[in-house]
């Protein structure tokens, strides 16, 4: 009988959807040999993911992603709650201004999973009841911005009326010609992104539109995944996707190509590989500079430029995306 669960909240009821084929492998894994049962920073994760992981060549991997250990609690000197300055970056409950011309929006403090390496892990998340309101106020002083970003939280778990009362907000200005939202959702509920491809296809017609994905492992795209990534670009968004380097993830040469390429299967170009944010709580993922550098070396041998990300960091105070 399918299981009507869609979310999964408790880890020992994950644990037993994923079912004895994966205790095995769970028992094994290093990394989640501590488990952390009451984390601080809550257990979530879609059962959609549940099922990737069920299907995956590398469980292992996505497991990691997911699921809580007690190396979260270790205090790691040059590890902060606030990794890339968005607190002093904050121009209201909800807008960030890091960069000239350019906003972003904390849409909603909620998020389609809770990954464990998350750089806002620490952030004092509220959701803003009046959010449309108030990114309309703060544009209507701020005629120069061109781009809005979406991010959060992931914008695409608003549901229908309060993601289009936000949209309509953002296209009261005219300055405002480029819209971009950040999700995970392609992967972690594309359910829910189904729920807004009404609106979604109208928006090319009105702003320039740019979806940036965040998938860390090949093994998290499917036929899902694809099915949303199609119906994007046959609407005419720019699909892009951007990485976070990660320790007993992503920090292989062949799984990386693997993304780049599955990626692009999917119409998906890589945009960004990140070097770990240094949020407190993430050090066991961090993959040292040098490291990185020697990984993009070796997938630029095997893939064409326009499938190699850019390596880079975000480091607080700073206008741009720093390359490494």
């Amino acid at each position: 009988m399918e299981s009507p669960v869609t979310v999964f909240t408790q880890i020992p009821d994950f644990l037993d959807y994923l079912g004895s084929d994966l205790a095995t492998t769970i028992a094994k894994t290093t990394a989640l040999a501590n488990l952390d049962l009451n984390p601080k920073f809550p257990f979530l994760c879609s059962r959609h993911y549940a099922d990737l992981i069920k299907k995956a060549n590398d469980p292992a991997a996505l497991l990691c992603e997911i699921l809580p250990t007690k190396d979260e609690l270790k205090k790691v000197d040059g590890f902060v709650d606030d990794p890339v300055g968005d607190l002093p970056a904050g121009k209201s409950d909800c807008v960030i201004q890091k960069y000239d011309q350019r906003a972003l929006i904390v849409s909603t403090a909620t998020c389609g999973a809770r990954c464990r390496f998350c750089f806002r892990k620490n952030y004092p998340f509220q959701n803003t009841p009046d959010v449309a309101r108030q990114v309309s106020h703060w544009l209507n002083t701020h005629t120069d911005v061109w781009e809005v970003i979406l991010s959060g939280g992931d914008p695409l778990t608003l549901g229908p009326g309060a993601f289009r009362e936000l949209i309509e907000a953002i296209a009261m200005h005219p300055s405002v010609t480029t819209l971009r939202i950040h999700t995970r959702l392609p992967v972690m509920h594309p359910d829910l992104v189904m729920q807004h491809f009404e609106l979604l296809r109208e928006l090319p017609a009105r702003f320039s539109c740019v979806l940036v994905s965040h998938v860390d492992h090949a093994d998290e795209l499917d036929e899902e995944s694809a099915t949303v990534f199609a119906q994007l670009r046959f609407s005419g968004w720019t699909l892009l996707n951007q990485s976070v380097l990660l320790r007993g993830i992503s920090d292989d040469a062949a799984k990386l190509n693997a993304l780049c390429r599955k990626l692009f299967e999917q119409g998906v170009l890589p945009y960004y590989l990140h070097q770990l944010d240094h949020a407190n709580g993430v050090a066991h993922f961090e993959v040292s500079d040098d490291e990185a550098r020697k990984l993009i070396a070796e997938i630029r041998t095997k893939l064409p430029g326009y499938l190699v990300p850019k390596l880079v960091r975000e480091i607080a105070g700073e206008k741009s995306k720093t390359p490494i």
